[in-house]
């Protein structure tokens, strides 16, 4: 019997617990990972809230990196720089590191604000960009102003365009990736694999299970979750804004999680502010789900989550971008168009389950464990 292959994994933000979508995408992939057999160790910044009671629950390693100029980042973000810029400048992290990268078979590095670190690497070690966006347009897009933008995009490209070159393999979340990769850096198709973004149905199921509706106080419902970054704000304000007034009398706009707390001070008796609250509470019978984002890369884990919970789905074209295949559960329109969009009928035919599969989170990992393989 052949030893485990031993991967060592870096991220880019602490990862415990996975409450945003780039998180949950690395512990998800890392737990299906470990649960196929890999001997697989997460190195992650140390924030206060990755307990050791977290961590021993999982069954990967994580090992933290104590860096106190990360402190500041959360502080920052914004401010004018996107999270992914303010840590792409780290003088001696590599260094900091609490594992040596020579004991591993393989390195996956899921930012490049880290590719810095490929360099650190010996040479005999396949290296894995394991890219949750095209980073350099998802951290132009963060960006507030022009100025910004141009310094943002010029930096962020460099650093994507060194880890790509070195990378044995890139994992991209959509088609769409894979070629904007091959677009801005050359990269051939047989070093890329798409990996999409994925969904734990099993968990689904018991939330579903342990859920309390609220009572709705219109006869529709609407409802909108996501983690407190800027486009999902950005969403939100388009909702409270642009979406409720149009609405106002004939359906609920509910907006659940982080990201309920930026919405504008004053919102229309019809928008229900949620912060704490759970999809499932909130996913009965004729509710619909919503995601009128308008920005970002990759791909949108809300938009899985929120079909798994078994609503019908009003999103933007973006939104919906990676998922064409589930079409006929996505009414696309832009924002200007979900008040319409709402007051009529919202589709949502049967097979859904069955086209979800190939998205379960243990899925997505064979794929990655194949392609993986490739490299050894």
């Amino acid at each position: 019997m052949s030893p485990p292959l031993r991967v060592l994994e870096l991220a880019p933000y602490p990862v415990l617990p996975p409450v945003a979508g780039g998180k949950i995408r690395i512990v998800q992939l890392a737990r299906a990972l470990a649960r196929r057999g890999v001997d697989l160790t997460v190195v992650a910044p140390f924030h206060f809230t990755q307990r050791r009671a977290l961590a021993a629950a999982e069954p990967f390693r994580l090992r933290q990196v104590p860096y106190p100029p990360f402190g500041l980042a959360p502080l920052l973000v914004d401010r004018p720089l996107p999270y992914g810029a303010l840590v792409s400048v780290h003088p001696g992290y590599g260094a900091c590191l609490p594992v040596d990268p020579a004991d591993f078979d393989l390195c996956q590095i899921d930012h490049p604000a880290f590719g810095d670190l490929a360099e650190r690497l010996p040479e005999r070690l396949p290296v894995v960009y394991g890219s949750q966006n095209v980073e350099v347009d998802y951290t132009a897009a963060e960006c507030r102003s022009e100025a910004v933008r141009r310094l943002v995009a010029r930096r962020m490209g460099r650093l994507e365009a060194r880890l790509v070159e070195r990378a044995n393999l890139v994992l991209a979340c959509t088609e769409g990736d894979r070629l904007r990769f091959e677009e801005l850096y050359g990269l051939p198709p047989h070093r890329c694999t798409v990996a999409p973004n994925g969904i734990d149905l099993a968990a689904v199921d018991a939330a579903l299970a342990a859920a309390d509706p609220p009572r709705p106080r219109l006869d529709r419902r609407a409802v909108f979750t996501g983690s407190d970054v800027a486009h999902n704000r950005r969403a939100v304000r388009a909702l409270v804004e642009r979406v409720a007034p149009e609405l106002a009398g004939e359906v609920e706009i509910v907006i659940v999680g982080p990201c309920a707390r930026r919405a504008p001070g004053s919102s229309p008796a019809n928008v229900l502010l949620d912060p704490t609250g759970r999809l499932a509470d909130y996913a009965t019978p004729g509710t619909v789900g919503l995601n009128p984002v308008e920005g970002g890369s990759g791909s949108s884990l809300k938009l899985l989550d929120t079909l798994a919970h078994g609503l019908p789905l009003v999103s933007t074209p973006f939104g919906a971008r990676g998922f064409e295949e589930l079409a006929p559960w996505i009414t696309r329109t832009p924002v200007d168009g979900f008040a319409a969009a709402l007051r009529a009928e919202v589709p949502f035919p049967d097979g859904l389950r069955e086209r979800l599969g190939p998205y379960e989170w243990s899925a997505v990992g064979a794929r990655i464990l194949e392609a993986y393989g490739g490299l050894r």
